[in-house]
């Protein structure tokens, strides 16, 4: 049967230790200013003898130097059901003949971290899930710890980072903002082997070639695609650096760029839309305006009129129109106003409908943003309905969906010769739809037309690059230097 002291080292994850004591300890801690009694639980090891005395460089058994001081050095290890656990040893120095005095390496130790290895991977993982601030509450420490613990992990995982650079084939340059102010970074994905390569602050010629300039001759003519949207710095650098790699616009950025287009058509929709709202109601309001003058003239009529006698056609005339005018203003006075706020303005009942139904359709088409935007499958009801609308009322943005929807179904074919020739099609179509932005839209496309085809041909697709631009979005604004 297991004693608790090796169920212990198994559950912290110890090896080639002794435990030579453990204790729970309540100790005042400080933090947001406030301070309260945390409980932690001290252990007290020391490494077996076969790994006591040994160099942390080379790893050669040294003899013994001295003891810095007295006390007991002490590291940080995982969390035990959220209590603290810290290690406490007296570490010696020793004398190695090749490295001269060093503290003696003790095989908990994350290099020359105060916390252990376990310690350190769980603060980069977490790092990915959760802000810098969390990571820091939920694990006891120090905000700026957290990023010391993910450059220890980082150092210990990956400690040359240009291993990267070699064996590439395939690669997708791309580069995002970060934050507010034009704060971009450049990213230099391997679409082979599905991870980041290079990353650099900033964007254009001058950055990317800095990586071009690290590869070796040899290297550069082994790069067979490059991937990226349609920047004329990405071209300029594949020419110049890349001779043998073939240049592909990626079809996510194509579709992007459709998507663009089509919010566009769906803004001038928009604003015409509701420049409609507006030439009808100052229409309403001009003819209720004259309305309210006959009322004000048909008054001073009628009482101007003698009341002996049969009424005359005259006068059943005017008290028609005044009785039909008396019933909009029991109407209007029937609205509840709100406090705090000016009245809002009444039409007739039937202008009013026209102008509800025209402010309807303005609301509508400014929220079908995602309904135009969402693929057919993935739409639901609420959009379908929505889009039913848009083919109904306005044939233009709907004409602008479906080539949106005709070109992203291009991009997906496997076919390279199909696609060439609705490629070709859909630009003949764009061109005379009579819409300035898809036609401005099939211009772009045209230019990088051999881009697009060169990706449809080889299916150089860099969506799991635009995926980790994302995480590296989100630890940019979490993490700022």
């Amino acid at each position: 049967m297991a004693s608790i002291l090796s169920i212990l080292k198994n559950i912290i994850n110890l090896n080639r230790v002794h435990i030579e004591k453990q204790e729970y300890v309540t100790t005042p801690t400080q933090r947001f200013g406030e301070i309260y009694e945390e409980k932690q639980l001290h252990i007290r090891l020391r490494p077996t003898r076969n790994y006591q005395d040994r160099c942390p460089v080379c790893g050669k058994k040294c003899p013994g130097y001295d003891y810095k001081n007295n006390e007991e050095s002490w590291w940080r290890a995982s969390n035990l059901n959220g209590v603290p656990v810290y290690l406490f040893y007296q570490r010696q120095r020793i004398e190695c003949r090749k490295h001269g005095v060093r503290a003696e390496y003790v095989p908990w130790a994350d290099g020359d971290s105060r916390f252990t290895e376990a310690f350190n991977n769980d603060v980069a993982w977490m790092a990915l899930q959760m802000s810098k601030l969390a990571v820091s509450v939920l694990m006891k420490i120090n905000w700026r710890t957290v990023g010391n613990c993910i450059k220890t992990a980082h150092d210990r995982i990956e400690p040359d980072v240009s291993v990267r650079l070699h064996g590439l084939r395939r690669i997708c340059v791309d580069e995002t903002s970060y934050r507010k102010g034009h704060s971009y970074i450049t990213v230099v994905y391997d679409m082979d082997r599905n991870q980041v390569v290079w990353v650099h602050e900033d964007h254009g010629q001058e950055i990317f070639a800095q990586f071009c300039k690290l590869l070796t001759e040899e290297e550069r003519t082994q790069i067979e695609i490059v991937a990226g949207d349609g920047a004329r710095w990405i071209d300029t650098c594949t020419k110049k650096y890349f001779p043998n790699a073939i240049r592909c616009v990626d079809i996510f950025h194509v579709v992007e760029w459709a998507n663009e287009a089509l919010d566009d058509v769906r803004t001038n929709t928009a604003a015409k839309a509701r420049r409609d709202y507006s030439r009808k109601k100052e229409q309403f309001r001009k003819l209720e305006a004259e309305q309210e003058q006959r009322r004000t003239e048909a008054e001073e009529e009628l009482a101007s009129m003698s009341k002996r006698g049969r009424p005359s056609c005259r006068r059943k005339e005017l008290e028609a129109f005044l009785q039909e005018m008396e019933v909009f203003s029991r109407f209007e006075q029937s609205q509840p106003k709100k406090k705090g706020r000016h009245p809002k303005e009444q039409f007739f009942s039937d202008h009013q409908e026209i102008l509800n139904d025209l402010a309807q359709r303005a609301k509508d088409i400014k929220g079908a943003r995602y309904a135009l935007g969402h693929k057919p499958e993935n739409r639901t009801e609420a959009q379908t309905e929505r889009l039913k609308l848009i083919e109904n009322s306005y044939p233009d943005l709907y004409r602008a969906y479906q080539l949106k929807e005709t070109l992203r179904l291009i991009l997906r074919l496997k076919d390279s010769i199909l696609a060439v020739i609705e490629l070709d099609l859909w630009i003949v179509d764009a061109s005379k739809c009579g819409l300035r932005p898809m036609e401005e839209l099939a211009e772009k496309i045209k230019r990088h037309r051999e881009n697009i085809l060169n990706s449809i041909r080889f299916q150089a697709n860099s969506a799991k690059s635009e995926s980790t631009n994302t995480t590296i979005i989100n630890l940019a604004i979490k993490y700022p230097q």
